[in-house]
């Protein structure tokens, strides 16, 4: 065990770190319990008992999230349940935190192995929330055929069967549900969704599902054998009803059994297989053109964000270099403001020959004009010749005392 604070590994026996003294007892309190709950969720999912075995998984990475082994567990008992996409993430997570020597990277590989399998699970997904969409709209007949082609590619998927037998709950085929329930039990035998539907399903039919067991005879075969009632406190048992059937009679049944085994391959096996195959065929339309729809829709919103971005930069940047040929003007103007006062004429006429009175503000353009004016009356007083060029180029402001200045 490392320590949580310096990532220093401690010493088994000891309460504190060996390098920074940090207090590690509680960590190992936590680390214990997070073991516990990973034994204990590995003995539920040796016996099916998956819900068991998410809840104590779950638990254990709540104490320490660490704990490699509990996380790989719980990918594997998700993808055992149908949750192929719950697997990944957490096999993904374990990935992360242990790169090397880990076996949810073997775990991914071979799901990445099989590009058909993750296709088939990718259309799984797709048509269960499309048969849950088929129910709100209230279309249950066509969120059956949905969820019986999701089972067929995905026989784990346990939300699969619990939808379809609620479906066939709602229709009163209790007989179909039962069956559908039993293969969920199958995979998980504590789940309570499924133990809660068949209890209501024993609830609405008097008889108790045995799911250790199949039953030996079906609802239509007890009724043929015979019925029992109770009147007071006798039971009444009736034996089956004996009929004697003759050859003609047998031959007859025979003949309108052929007959309707040809019109049922005629009228369903055969429409049934055109179904299917105009049923890919379209699936596969509407993946790929979901495919295109979404590429065209990231390509529009890529070239949105690159224009923007490049026109946020050029306003960006040309604020910038205003920003900054402002400052210098300021700088400059307070320079030659400066040199004035020291009598350095010509240093501030240099300096108020670089300034930009564009980017000044009005007191600012004033001091400029002002400045301007003085030094070029200045440099008359001193005998230069050209004033002008002495001021390098200065044009003529408005006159202001050089008392003034010093106000500047």
């Amino acid at each position: 065990m490392k320590c949580m604070n310096c990532g220093v590994q401690v010493t088994p026996g000891l309460d504190h770190c060996n390098r920074c003294g940090w207090n590690v007892s509680v960590q190992k309190k936590a680390v214990y319990l997070s073991k516990l709950y990973y034994n204990r969720g590995l003995e539920k999912a040796s016996i099916r008992d998956l819900s068991g075995a998410i809840g104590c998984l779950k638990q254990s990475l709540k104490f320490y999230k660490g704990n490699i082994q509990a996380r790989n567990l719980l990918g594997l008992v998700y993808f055992e349940t149908g949750e192929v996409v719950s697997a990944l993430s957490e096999w993904v997570i374990s990935k992360n935190i242990k790169p090397n020597n880990n076996l949810a990277e073997t775990y991914i590989n071979k799901l990445q192995a099989n590009p058909n399998k993750l296709e088939n699970i990718n259309q799984t997904i797709r048509k269960y929330n499309q048969a849950l969409e088929y129910c709100r709209e209230g279309h249950e007949d066509m969120a059956a055929i949905q969820l019986k082609k999701v089972l067929s590619q995905n026989s784990k998927l346990i939300k699969g069967y619990h939808l379809l037998a609620l479906l066939q709950i709602k229709e009163g085929a209790y007989t179909k549900a039962r069956k559908i329930l039993r293969k969920a039990a199958k995979i998980d035998k504590t789940n309570t969704t499924t133990l809660r539907f068949l209890r209501e399903i024993d609830l609405q039919t008097g008889s108790v599902t045995n799911l250790n067991k199949k039953e030996k005879k079906s609802e239509a075969e007890s009724e043929v054998v015979g019925y029992m009632y109770r009147s007071g406190n006798d039971t009444v048992i009736h034996p089956p009803a004996f009929r004697e059937s003759s050859m003609w009679g047998t031959l007859l049944t025979l003949g309108l059994g052929i007959a309707v085994g040809v019109a049922a391959v005629w009228f369903l096996v055969i429409p049934d297989r055109t179904q299917k195959v105009m049923g890919s065929a379209n699936d596969q339309i509407l993946l790929y053109g979901d495919q295109l729809a979404t590429r065209d829709a990231e390509i529009s919103r890529l070239e949105a964000e690159l224009q923007n971005s490049q026109v946020s930069s050029n306003d960006t940047q040309k604020q910038t270099q205003e920003a900054s040929k402002k400052i210098k003007d300021y700088d400059k103007l307070v320079q030659a403001v400066s040199y004035f006062n020291e009598s350095n004429f010509a240093m501030a006429g240099s300096l108020l020959s670089e300034v930009g009175k564009d980017s000044l503000s009005a007191e600012a353009a004033a001091l400029y004009d002002a400045m301007k004016q003085n030094l070029a009356q200045y440099m008359q007083q001193e005998g230069m010749e050209d004033p002008a060029q002495a001021a390098e180029g200065l044009e003529a402001g408005t006159d202001m005392p050089l008392d003034d200045l010093a106000g500047y």
